[in-house]
């Protein structure tokens, strides 16, 4: 299986880039010729918009990313080295796999002085690589389909608004606030800061308000409400260093931590520590790693 999403995620980026970064003649006599970045991170955890999807290993994420005329599409995997398993008296069997995810988005930016604006259509597909006795143990691996719009100011710290509706296998409204800001150092060394905060709105019955004892019920049986709150928030620090004028490399550390007891609690509960009891386990992570990306 992790062969053939190796294969098929190969064949992807180098159609992608046979289609769009490739024919340099063609695109020259034009006098332009699409953007193509090759990215390949190592982070030593996998965390998204606060759910935690690996623990204990690293994780290598590739990804291509091309852009011609303010059109981009960008392919993107996550092979996790040491797939979690937790160990509990349920267990039957490992179903793991190393690649658990492969995301293709395609979408459309545009600026007007400096306002800018986009629109993005993303596909999640991923590998569904929780053993089937710890049903509801960790975030849900289906996959998923969602809408992107962004809207952000070109001046000090970059301000961006992204407002993200998922609308497949889970029915949410994710919005993110994000500031940056680089300073260059040297010529080829630079050093940036980087800061986002969501708010979550769940419209899906699989993402109720947790309890402070990891419950999803009232007092009286009944559910608690849909998630509606803020929910995680991400500081970032890294250090690019152009090492070629088309090769960077990016060491970087990231804290993700909850805005608010709900986000703690709705953290906890979708940990992948299932044998561990709820008040011990993790809401806040800290992720460190190295990316490099080529330009061409």
């Amino acid at each position: 299986m992790v062969k053939k999403r190796w294969q098929s995620f190969l064949s992807l980026t180098l159609l992608t880039a046979v289609l769009l970064g490739g024919a340099p003649c063609a695109w020259s006599a034009e006098g332009e010729r699409p953007t193509t970045e090759l990215t390949l991170s190592v982070l030593s955890a996998y965390i998204c918009n606060g759910d935690e999807l690996s623990r204990h290993s690293a994780v290598i994420q590739p990804q291509i990313a091309v852009g011609y005329k303010g059109f981009n599409l960008l392919v993107w995997g996550n092979l996790d080295t040491r797939p979690y398993l937790a160990e509990q008296a349920n267990y039957r069997g490992d179903r793991r796999q190393n690649w658990t995810e492969t995301d293709v988005k395609i979408g459309y930016n545009k600026t007007f002085g400096i306002f800018k604006a986009g629109l993005t259509y993303a596909y999640y597909g991923n590998a569904a690589f929780w053993n089937s006795d710890t049903s509801g143990v960790g975030p849900d691996q289906k996959d998923d389909q969602e809408l992107v719009l962004t809207a952000g100011l070109e001046t000090f710290l970059a301000p961006t608004l992204t407002v993200a509706r998922s609308f497949d296998s889970t029915q949410r409204w994710y919005l993110t606030l994000g500031l940056s800001h680089s300073v260059e150092l040297t010529k080829r060394v630079s050093i940036a800061l980087a800061a986002t905060g969501s708010y979550l709105v769940s419209e899906d019955d699989n993402r109720r308000r947790i309890n402070e004892d990891g419950t999803d019920r009232k007092a009286d049986g009944s559910w608690n409400d849909r998630y509606n709150d803020f929910h995680d928030a991400t500081v970032s620090l890294s250090l690019p260093v152009k090492v070629l004028d088309s090769l960077t490399v990016t060491p970087q550390v990231s804290y993700i931590f909850p805005l608010n007891n709900n986000a703690k609690y709705d953290m906890m509960f979708r940990s992948m520590q299932a044998d561990t009891t709820f008040r011990d386990r993790q809401s806040s992570f800290l992720v460190g790693g190295v990316s490099f990306t080529y330009r061409y």
